[in-house]
């Protein structure tokens, strides 16, 4: 693996990348986000607001117009918090993201471009 398939936020126009040039980009563009995002996997309310929200969403697209209750919108607020605060509590010791967790961070594909 020599190089890497990336065309998100900063990369070339090619979309290949050494893994150098990849990693520099990666540092300039999501150096805070990799690490808060994997953060959030593993926080109870980030996993419950992400669930919250997947459904919420099949229900829009299945009916085209939905409204949430009051009830789903008390607690998709409150959920929003609970991960907020413990995204923020776990990150401040966080050490930056390495090659892997880059590449499953922003979805680029190790080896050439199609």
């Amino acid at each position: 693996m020599n190089t890497i398939c990336y065309t998100g936020i900063g990369a070339r126009k090619s979309g290949k990348h050494t893994i150098a040039q990849y990693l520099k980009v990666m540092d300039k563009t999501s150096l805070k986000d990799c690490p808060v995002y994997f953060k959030s996997l593993q926080c109870k309310s980030c996993k419950k607001k992400r669930e919250l929200n997947n459904k919420l969403t099949k229900k829009y697209i299945k009916h085209k117009t939905y409204k949430m209750s009051k009830k789903t919108t008390k607690q998709l607020a409150e959920l929003y918090l609970t991960c907020d605060k413990c995204k923020n509590k776990k990150t401040k010791k966080q050490k930056k993201c390495n090659l892997k967790k880059y590449i499953e961070y922003s979805g680029a594909v190790p080896g050439l471009c199609n």
